[in-house]
C-alpha cells in the first residue's frame, strides 16, 4: 500500500514519517505534501492507498481535499489529524467517509493502533490474494535480477502458468543537464511506471509488473504477445513521448523476445546483453529480433577527407550531413554497437579537436560547463543521440566560425531577435542557444559591439518599448508590464521609476497634460 501524509508543518510530516515502521503495516510508498496543491498531484498521478491530512492549512483545508478525492471518485481512505476539536470538523469528516479523527498532538502508538485498524479493514474488503501474488512477481524478478533467484527454484510455478507468455523490456531514462529533481526519485520512480502501466498495453498483450533495474532503467514485464508489430511500435512512441513531455527526460526502450517463464533467467540475460551493448534506433526503440549489431566490428572511416575539407573551410553543413549518413547506414548495415559508436565518437572528437587548434577556437566559445561532456556521454546511446551530438557539435563549430569573420552581423541578429521578442524570454542562455555559442563568448562580443551586457540592453529596449505604450495607447500597467517581459507588476514599476524617474502612472499623467 502507500500513503499520502498532508500538512503545512515540515516538522510535524518529518515526525511521522522517521516515527511509523510503515513496512510493518504493508505501506511501502510514503509520499509527503505540504499544501493541497501538491496533494492532489501526487493523488492525481500515484495509486495512494490511505490520505493523512491536516485540516486547517492556509491553501486550502483537509476538507476540500477530501471533498476532491470523492469527487474523483479516487479508491482513498482518509485519517484526518488535527489540532482543533470542532465538532463541525468532526461532523464534516464523517460525511466525507473519514475512517478517523485524532486530536494534534498524536502519539506514534495511537496513530500505528488507528493506522493498522484500517489496513486490516481494507485487506478483508479488498482482499490480499491479488496484493500479495504482485508482490511475489516484482519480488522474483528483482530477485532474478541480483541474482538472488537462481535459473528456476519453483517460485516461478506460483505465479505464472507454464503455458503464459511473457515478454521484457528495459526501460532507460536520460537526465538532462536542466532536469528539473522538483519531484524526488520517490516520486520520479512510480509516476513513470503508472505511464508505463498505461500505455505498453494493447491488442495481444497487457503490461503485467514494472521492476526497477537501476536508478535510471526499469524493466517492463508483459505478458502475451502484440498483434501488430507496427502498433507495439506505436505504443512505445506514446510511452517514450510522454516521459519527455511530463518528465522532461529523454528515454529509449529495449524489447526481448518472448518466452515462457521457464526461460525467464536466460531471456533476462540476454535483454541486460542488449541494454550494454545495443544502440537503438532515432526512435528509441530496440528490438531483440531486429539487433544485428552483436558482432559490429569498428573499422574507421577516412577522417582525413572531412578534415580536410573543414580546414579549407569548405560548407561545415556538408560535413556535418556526410557524418550523419554514414553514421545512420552504418546502423542500418547492421554494423553498429555501443563499442563500435564509442571509438567512432573518440576518433571524431580528435578530428574536431585538431581543427579547432588550427583555427584558434577554444572549447568555451563554444560549450557551457558540462554541457560538450553531456553531448558525448550520451552519443553512444541511441542513433538519435549520436546524430544530435555531431549537429550540435559542427553547427557550435560554424557558428563560431561566422561570429570571428562577421561579428557584427551576428550581433545584429541577437538584436534584432531580441526586438522581436520583448516580451519573451531573452536570458542569456536563450539567446546563446539561439546562436551555438556559449554565454560568456556571446556577452563578450556583444559588449564589444555595441558596448552595453546583454542583460542592460534588454532592460533598457524593455523599458523604452514600456514608455512608448504608455504614450501613444491606453494599455493597463499590468498589461504593459507582461507586454515587455515582466511578470512581477511591482517590480517593473519600481525598474520604470528607476529609469524614467516616476512611476508609469505618474509618466503618463505628466505626458498627457
Amino acid at each position: 500500500m502507500n500513503i499520502c501524509i498532508v500538512d503545512d508543518d515540515k516538522y510535524v510530516v518529518e515526525k511521522i514519517v522517521e516515527g511509523i515502521d510503515w513496512k510493518k503495516w504493508g505501506i511501502e510508498g510514503v509520499y509527503t505534501a505540504y499544501n493541497i496543491r501538491q496533494a492532489k498531484e501526487i493523488l492525481g498521478t500515484l495509486q495512494v492507498d490511505i490520505l493523512l491530512s491536516d485540516i486547517e492549512m492556509p491553501q486550502g483545508s483537509g476538507l476540500e481535499l477530501l471533498e476532491w478525492v470523492r469527487e474523483q471518485k479516487l479508491p482513498v481512505e482518509c485519517i484526518y489529524l488535527s489540532s482543533y476539536a470542532h465538532f463541525a470538523y468532526a461532523q464534516k469528516a464523517l460525511q466525507l467517509h473519514s475512517r478517523g479523527y485524532l486530536l494534534k498532538p498524536v502519539s506514534n502508538r495511537e496513530l500505528e493502533n488507528v493506522l493498522g485498524s484500517l489496513v486490516e479493514n481494507m485487506r478483508v474488503s479488498t482482499g490480499e490474494s491479488g496484493r500479495d501474488r504482485q508482490q511475489a512477481k516484482e519480488k522474483y524478478w528483482r530477485g532474478l535480477q541480483t541474482g538472488e533467484v537462481g535459473r528456476a527454484t519453483g517460485t516461478e510455478g506460483s505465479i505464472y502458468s507454464p503455458d503464459e507468455i511473457l515478454m521484457l523490456c528495459m526501460l532507460r531514462i536520460f537526465r538532462g543537464m536542466e532536469h528539473r529533481k522538483a519531484q524526488s526519485d520517490a516520486v520520479f520512480s512510480p509516476v513513470l511506471m503508472h505511464m508505463a502501466e498505461e500505455l505498453m498495453c494493447g491488442e495481444g498483450y497487457v503490461t503485467d509488473t514494472i521492476v526497477r533495474h537501476s536508478d535510471d532503467c526499469f524493466m517492463i514485464v508483459c505478458k502475451g504477445i502484440p498483434k501488430e508489430k507496427e502498433m507495439f511500435r506505436d505504443d512505445m512512441r506514446k510511452l517514450l513521448s510522454e516521459i519527455e513531455r511530463e518528465l522532461h527526460v529523454a528515454a529509449c526502450i529495449y524489447v526481448g523476445r518472448s518466452f515462457d517463464i521457464g526461460t525467464g533467467y536466460e531471456r533476462l540475460n540476454a535483454l541486460l546483453q542488449m541494454v550494454r551493448e545495443g544502440v537503438p534506433c532515432e526512435e528509441g526503440i530496440l528490438l531483440e529480433e531486429e539487433w544485428q549489431g552483436r558482432e559490429a566490428v569498428y573499422v574507421p572511416p577516412d577522417f582525413s577527407l572531412w578534415e580536410q575539407k573543414m580546414v579549407r573551410m569548405q560548407d561545415i553543413d556538408e560535413v556535418s550531413t556526410q557524418i550523419g549518413e554514414y553514421v545512420t547506414a552504418l546502423w542500418r548495415k547492421g554494423q553498429a554497437n555501443v563499442e563500435v559508436f564509442g571509438r567512432f565518437k573518440a576518433d571524431l572528437q580528435q578530428m574536431v579537436f585538431h581543427f579547432m587548434v588550427e583555427n584558434n577556437i577554444l572549447m568555451n566559445q563554444i560549450f557551457e560547463a558540462g554541457e560538450f561532456e553531456h553531448y558525448c556521454n550520451k552519443a553512444s546511446w541511441t542513433l538519435r543521440d549520436m546524430k544530435e551530438f555531431i549537429y550540435i557539435l559542427f553547427k557550435k563549430l560554424k557558428a563560431v566560425i561566422r561570429v570571428e569573420d562577421t561579428e557584427e552581423n551576428v550581433v545584429e541578429q541577437i538584436i534584432h531577435y531580441i526586438e522581436e521578442n520583448l516580451g519573451g524570454d531573452l536570458s542569456r542562455a536563450k539567446l546563446a542557444a539561439r546562436a551555438y555559442i556559449s554565454e560568456d563568448y556571446l556577452s563578450k562580443k556583444f559588449a564589444l559591439h555595441t558596448g552595453m551586457s546583454i542583460p542592460n540592453y534588454v532592460s533598457t529596449r524593455r523599458m523604452e518599448r514600456a514608455r512608448d505604450y504608455f504614450k501613444n495607447t491606453t494599455r493597463s500597467v499590468s498589461e504593459v508590464a507582461t507586454l515587455v517581459g515582466y511578470t512581477n507588476f511591482s517590480y517593473f514599476s519600481k525598474t520604470f521609476r528607476d529609469y524614467a524617474g516616476c512611476t508609469p502612472n505618474e509618466f503618463r499623467n505628466r505626458y498627457n497634460k
